[in-house]
């Protein structure tokens, strides 16, 4: 007789099956304790942790509690007292639902529930490890749930190896409890780690004083209110200033219907409402609540609850976007530097090149035909930025113009210089400088993305370039530096260019301990977010040997004493925030040295002359020879690429010779 190869898992297998989905790490247990809590009513919510959760995590609320019958019905799986009927799905209204939580974090730890309600003269304790029930004990104990979990995943090895440090854990703990606070104004909230207390606030009321808890009054001051309504839905909160940049989106508070999520319809909305105010790069900060009908939204999603589908998502889009932008019009926040009323800069002339007059007329320029006899433009198809060299008409060539690159050795060119002769610079990949990875980079401020794979502006690499031939002729829109060797036309990016030099000679000062420091007259005050506050932690002594001294006022505030020599205070101000902010788990899984680079990457971007910049020409001079002398004068730390050519050979062929 054959034996069933099918059978049930017990209970504790899948619980524990259940708690992969569900406790990913300590931060999805406090997020699910911190929504039974507040579907039970708190109103005051404590959360105590240790050793980043992994050792210990305590919440304790005063909601209305359990009996001692609902206090063990509590753990068994798909156990809720929040859905009782399948059409229950299309309404729900609650934070937690699913009923999973309580028993796939007791199969994974060991914890202990003390709880009571109102009504009840005693409480209830529970006791369980791995998924067992030790005991159920009455306990004295005031109104309302205590959790205290310990020894996360010490019954799966597997899953604890793949915990972060504490401080990352703590940081995201931090964050999460950040988000529900900000959530629910009326709730008192407090977290401590190791027991110090990171988070305290009060109930507030209303969203922008506890807002103003939370982050405090700098970032606070210049927030924009948003409020529009439309039939059923209706989104409010505040977005910052379009003059108020950020390098990421670590300072955007999506929720729905009080729920934080992290949605994908709400981020598009915010990114299109900002496109023509802030340059390529930056984001702002936002703090939107959409409220919408149960029925329009599905929270079944996903196991955590973070992701959601909308029934119309367009609709929802289109809704945020629009409540954002009219908030920032009715303010006039949009007249920005990056604004859509800024005009683009006029191109410099390229001196000593004349200028040809306006009004001549060029003939013939729309003379080739298709096969199909349609009149064809010869201009090239090359972006509004870059519009420089011909094309020939009979064929759709990408743009002559494109970053240095191994292909683009001279050859058998006749204007090519000796690759071998004295003086010679070559952009060569190979350098011992350290390189930043990809997931983990802030990026160059007020500079656009690095081009698709399957642009022609590629990276320069493998081509000499001779300091003294290089001509320098003058800037294109206050950007870009012109130059002119024997081989061709030369566009050097000023920003990017001056990033690499700031960058090498600092990486050359941390490397022998000299980094230059000046100090500040008057210390610079900073507030830190919870989340930020955990983060200083670790990323102090790194940025004490870049030539940062930072000391503590009180709480979350901190007082800058001194900053490196290239950077002003308001330029430090804002790179120890952006630092902060993506202090996550990408930039904690980097080595030390990787850490100082990306330090030091930032330090020279925030220094480094900006765009739209006009420059002497002793200063572009002086730019291209620096440049030369670097390690690598190809690409920025963040591996754009600094020079783009132009040779003699494609500047014939686009004037069709």
């Amino acid at each position: 007789m054959a034996t069933n190869k099918i059978h049930v898992l017990p209970d504790v297998l899948a619980n524990k099956i259940a708690a992969g989905e569900v406790v990913e790490r300590p931060a999805s247990i406090v997020k699910e304790l911190i929504e039974n809590a507040i579907d039970a009513g708190a109103r005051r919510i404590e959360i105590a942790i240790e050793g980043g959760g992994r050792q210990l995590i305590r919440i304790t609320d005063d909601g209305e509690g359990m009996s001692r019958d609902d206090a063990l019905l509590a753990f068994e799986r798909h156990a809720t007292s929040k859905l009782r009927v399948a059409e229950d799905l299309e309404a729900i209204t609650t934070l937690g639902f699913r009923g999973e939580a309580l028993g796939s974090i007791a199969s994974v730890a060991k914890l202990r529930l003390r709880t009571q309600t109102a009504q009840d003269l005693i409480g209830t304790e529970v006791t369980i490890s791995g998924g067992r029930v030790l005991s159920v004990q009455e306990i004295a104990v005031p109104t309302g749930a205590e959790f205290e979990i310990r020894d996360l995943f010490f019954n799966v090895p597997a899953r604890r190896k793949f915990l972060k440090s504490d401080a990352t854990e703590s940081f995201h703990i931090a964050n999460l409890v950040t988000h529900y606070a900000l959530s629910h104004p009326s709730h008192a909230f407090r977290l401590t780690h190791n027991q110090r207390e990171s988070l305290r606030v009060t109930p507030a009321e209303d969203l922008r004083t506890r807002a103003y808890q939370l982050f405090g009054e700098e970032r606070v001051a210049d927030l924009i209110e948003v409020s529009l309504e439309r039939g059923e839905m209706r989104v409010r909160g505040f977005v910052s200033s379009p003059s108020i940049p950020r390098t990421n989106r670590e300072s955007q508070y999506f929720f729905i219907n009080g729920r934080y999520v992290r949605d994908r319809v709400m981020g598009r909305a915010l990114g299109e409402a900002y496109r023509a105010m802030m340059p390529a790069g930056s984001y702002p900060t936002a703090m939107l609540f959409l409220e919408i009908p149960p029925r329009e939204v599905d929270v079944n999603v996903h196991p955590a609850k973070t992701e959601v589908r909308f029934v119309r998502s367009q609709v929802v889009q289109d809704l945020v976007r629009d409540a954002v932008l009219q908030a920032i019009r009715e303010t006039k926040a949009a007249v920005t530097p990056f604004g859509e009323e800024t005009p683009l800069p006029t191109p410099s002339s390229l001196a000593p090149i004349p200028r040809v007059p306006t009004e001549l007329v060029l003939p013939n320029l729309t003379a080739g035909r298709s096969e199909s006899g349609e009149r064809r433009s010869l201009l090239p198809a090359i972006p509004e930025q870059l519009r420089i060299g011909l094309r020939d008409g009979a064929e759709d060539e990408p743009s002559p113009l494109r970053a240095l690159r191994p292909e683009d050795v001279y050859g058998d060119d006749p204007l090519a210089p000796d690759p071998l002769e004295e003086h010679g610079t070559e952009l060569a990949p190979a350098s011992p400088l350290p390189s930043l990875p990809s997931r983990a980079r802030l990026g160059c401020l007020g500079s656009n993305p690095p081009e698709s794979a399957g642009s022609p502006l590629r990276a320069a690499q493998n081509l000499t370039l001779i300091a003294e031939e290089i001509t320098t002729l003058g800037q294109l829109h206050q950007s870009f530096i012109v130059a002119a060797d024997r081989a061709g036309l030369l566009l050097i990016d000023q920003h990017v260019a001056h990033e690499r030099i700031l960058f090498e000679e600092h990486w050359a000062s941390l490397r022998r301990r000299q980094i230059t420091v000046q100090r500040l007259l008057l210390p610079e005050a900073i507030d830190l977010t919870p989340a930020q506050a955990l983060a200083i932690e670790e990323l102090l002594p790194t940025l004490e040997e870049n030539g940062f001294e930072i000391g503590r006022l009180s709480g979350r505030t901190l007082a800058i004493h001194a900053v490196p020599a290239i950077l002003s205070s308001q330029s430090a101000r804002a790179l120890l925030l952006d630092l902060l902010d993506t202090i996550g788990e990408e930039r904690r899984n980097l080595s030390l040295d990787g850490l100082h680079a990306e330090i030091a990457a930032s330090l020279a971007c925030r220094a480094a002359v900006k765009i739209h910049m006009p420059l002497a020409a002793e200063k572009m001079r002086w730019m291209i020879d620096q440049l030369l002398r670097m390690e690598n004068p190809a690409t920025c730390p963040h591996g754009r690429p600094i020079i783009l050519r132009l040779t003699a050979r494609e500047i014939e062929k686009g004037f069709q010779r």
